[in-house]
């Protein structure tokens, strides 16, 4: 029997808002677009600890339209989009790539990104709309304001891409006294069974928006388009390892 199967998971207890894990992601749409930006923007928004490896960095803008949820099939799949910020980093000898800014479109992938893995993901409203032509136009955007906006047009086009796996993100949960945190650990995370069904590349443009007091992804200030994909793809996401937990150290 599995550790959930007899203990509460997540609340409420009775009906909890997500599933314990792992999660399929069948069929998912990706738009991901590569970008050089500005290293001491990318730098300013990482967690303490948190080198970044280049200033490049990586636009995504994703329709999920089939999750399951393995552990229980019985409710049936669900869908979300989400879009955001991946950029390649160091924790110590770990090599990787943090979800620097995520934004979907539901709370039960928000609660759970958040509160298992430590992803910084916030509700937002988010766009992905295909072409006959093979084009695509996304947006992000959330509070009013218009945080990413991309459009997609396939062609030939050859990049090489930075490490972006595993997931290395900085879970906290602050106390409810404010005098600290309850979890403040390093999550190691890596999508598992990933198998691409498709992949055309192509150009981008992209413009990121925000304001200085929330969410100012303008700060990575980009100055080049390096490329763009379109995938069609599956994974699983599975539990992820404490690789550092920070209040036991």
């Amino acid at each position: 029997m599995a550790f959930f199967d007899s203990a509460p998971f997540a609340l409420p207890e009775r009906s909890p808002l997500f599933k314990p894990a792992p999660r399929f992601y069948k069929g998912y749409r990706k738009l991901g677009i590569l970008c050089e930006g500005s290293l001491e923007g990318i730098q300013k928004a990482l967690p303490a600890d948190f080198e970044a490896m280049s200033n490049i960095f990586e636009v995504f803008v994703m329709n999920s339209p089939e999750v399951h949820d393995v552990s229980r099939p019985e409710m049936g799949p669900r869908s979300y989009l989400e879009g955001g910020i991946v950029v390649p980093v160091r924790y110590g000898d770990l090599v990787g790539g943090h979800v620097l800014y995520e934004f979907v479109t539901t709370d039960d992938s928000l609660a759970s990104g958040r509160e298992v893995w430590g992803y910084p993901k916030k509700m937002a409203d988010v766009t992905f709309s295909e072409e006959g032509s093979g084009a695509i136009t996304a947006t992000v955007s959330r509070l009013g304001r218009t945080l990413i906006d991309a459009r997609f047009t396939p062609g030939d086009n050859s990049f090489d891409k930075p490490q972006l796996n595993p997931r290395i993100q900085r879970k906290r949960i602050p106390r409810a006294d404010g005098t600290g945190y309850d979890v403040d650990q390093i999550i190691r995370n890596e999508l598992r069974a990933p198998k691409v069904h498709s992949m055309v590349r192509g150009t981008a443009t992209v413009n990121l928006g925000g304001s200085p007091l929330m969410d100012p992804l303008f700060e990575l200030d980009i100055q080049r388009v390096i490329g763009a994909e379109f995938l069609i793809a599956e994974f699983f996401l599975d539990w992820g390892t404490v690789h550092r937990d920070l209040l036991a150290t």
